[in-house]
């Protein structure tokens, strides 16, 4: 017996419009024939299902939290609900334990539910998870409404998720995660490190060219003059006021 269709939207709370609904139904729906086949459900609640659900969540940063219990629940009740059903139990138990570490690595889910006021929040999946670098982190997760709780909310999480899963993760070849906030660094640095380098031994050879165009001069005077006077001591004003 086959399992049935996954719920990619439950609006218990009835903060989404028809259309909304409708939109994260087609998205999702044209995802299913991508190469990666990634999901981005969206679950609003009236109020968490029991207590100590997301206690410890980091709104902040979802992809460094340790865990979403409510979504891992989520996950499981939807993997018992649409897993095939086989005559015999282990069979079945096994289906439902493979279906459920499919949802971990394909979907991510984003759910809107009151707990002290109204949070916005995205359990990603692995392999979201798997595709973004800690500058792209940084940017995705920005000026999210966390501490918001409605259809509006709701929307702007799933638009720029959606974005980014169309880009990154549905239909590339490898999943693999961007540019990091080291490699930006360094790619920013190295270009005015070199200039200084460059800058330090072109000045340097002309240094070299004035004593060897002014043999007289006392090379070992010069060449003191010039470290100590460009490089240590900086450039000195000719008219300091000294005071004994």
């Amino acid at each position: 017996m086959t399992g049935q269709a996954a719920t990619v939207v439950h609006d218990q709370a009835h903060l989404l419009t028809a259309q909304q609904r409708e939109q994260i139904r087609t998205t999702n729906a044209d995802w299913a024939t991508s190469r990666h086949h990634p999901q981005l459900w969206v679950y609003t609640y009236r109020h968490l299902p029991g207590d100590g659900f997301l206690s410890s969540y980091d709104y902040s940063d979802p992809f460094k939290t340790p865990g979403n219990d409510l979504a891992d629940r989520l996950r499981h009740r939807e993997a018992q609900r649409t897993a095939p059903v086989y005559p015999s139990t282990g069979d079945s138990e096994y289906a439902v334990t493979s279906r459920q570490t499919r949802l971990e690595k394909h979907v991510s889910v984003i759910v809107v539910y009151p707990d002290n006021g109204w949070h916005t929040i995205i359990s990603p999946s692995d392999d979201l998870t798997s595709s973004i670098s800690d500058l792209q982190r940084w940017w995705i997760t920005s000026r999210l409404p966390n501490k918001q709780g409605t259809g509006k909310s709701a929307m702007k999480f799933f638009n720029r998720y959606a974005h980014y899963i169309d880009h990154h993760v549905a239909n590339v070849k490898k999943i693999k995660p961007g540019m990091s906030g080291d490699l930006l660094a360094f790619l920013i640095l190295t270009p005015l490190l070199l200039c200084g380098v460059i800058w330090f031994f072109h000045d340097f050879h002309s240094t070299l060219r004035t004593i060897a165009d002014h043999p007289s001069n006392d090379y070992y005077g010069a060449w003191t003059s010039y470290m100590f006077g460009r490089w240590i001591g900086g450039d000195h004003d000719d008219h300091d006021d000294y005071r004994w």
